[in-house]
């Protein structure tokens, strides 16, 4: 399962992967745990975090960084619960590939355009 989510602003139906800041003193690693914690309640198992890929950012002096990380185990088995801030995101779900895909291509879901990191970090999830 991916974890994607859905800030109020955006198009209908649009979900992306999560994203953050890295605040100062803070690895790389360290901002992956603390935005998907933020975003969505879900504790990220720090060993798993893997770099993927970079792009620029139309912000002055940013960067994306992109990374693949899997959540911590909930006690209870199976997914991990989402608890989403609202003033963080509208929304913040566990997606199967199977309802990816087929969301896609009905067109009830969007993904961000091939530009983005966060295209290539779906796709390749769905393509494995």
């Amino acid at each position: 399962h991916a974890l994607l989510g859905r800030k109020a602003n955006w198009p209908e139906g649009r979900y992306s992967t999560l994203a953050g800041f890295c605040e100062v003193g803070e690895t790389l690693e360290e901002t992956v745990v603390r935005e998907v914690f933020e975003e969505s309640g879900v504790r990220v198992s720090p060993p798993s975090i893997r770099f993927t890929s970079s792009q620029t950012w139309p912000f002055p002096r940013s960067l994306m960084v992109a990374f693949h990380a899997e959540a911590e185990h909930s006690p209870l088995g199976g997914l991990a619960e989402v608890s989403v801030p609202e003033e963080e995101m509208e929304d913040v779900r566990w997606f199967s590939r199977q309802e990816v895909k087929e969301a896609l291509a009905s067109e009830q879901l969007s993904i961000p355009g091939r530009a983005a990191v966060a295209y290539h970090l779906i796709t390749s999830w769905l393509d494995a």
